[in-house]
């Protein structure tokens, strides 16, 4: 499928929401519910992107150990809720990150988000920040390409495998 020279620069969302290393988590989950976003990239004083948080990560620091979270099996019951109140961006971010440059096409973006089982990727320029690609945004920019829907004619999914008349 060609995507027509769409790229991860096309689609990002910029400026970015965004979060220092110092920032406390109740900052964070403020920022992720108003915006209605599932996770939020910490940068340091000159943008540079230092690591991301997730609606995910936030759980795990509330409730570790718990099944399901990261995937991984419980290492015990869940216990009282953990105070998360002292915990800061920096205690709870992810360090090691996916990130693409501007460059990047969708179908990239998207075998990226699969292999690693994420679901936003931040667009860097050097190690600076410039955007943020959430996996919706790749879907619509694969679906919304002139190939889709399909032509006239061709079949359709749930039709039974059968023309219409």
């Amino acid at each position: 499928m060609m995507m027509k020279g769409i790229t991860a620069g096309d689609i990002m969302t910029s400026p970015v929401y965004t979060v220092g290393p110092d920032d406390r988590v109740a900052r964070i989950i403020a920022l992720l519910c108003i915006h209605r976003i599932s996770g939020v990239p910490v940068v340091d004083k000159g943008g540079h992107l230092m690591g991301l948080v997730s609606e995910r990560d936030i759980l795990d620091a509330m409730h570790p150990g718990v099944a399901g979270l990261h995937g991984t099996k419980p290492r015990r019951r869940a216990q009282r809720l953990r105070d998360i109140r002292g915990l800061r961006a920096r205690d709870i971010m992810a360090r090691h990150i996916v990130t693409a440059a501007p460059e990047t096409e969708p179908l990239r973006l998207a075998s990226l988000m699969a292999l690693h089982k994420i679901r936003r990727i931040p667009i860097i320029v050097g190690k600076k920040l410039v955007g943020i690609v959430s996996h919706g945004d790749v879907c619509r920019a694969i679906f919304e390409t002139e190939q889709w829907p399909p032509a006239q004619g061709a079949r359709q999914a749930g039709g039974g495998g059968r023309p219409s008349d």
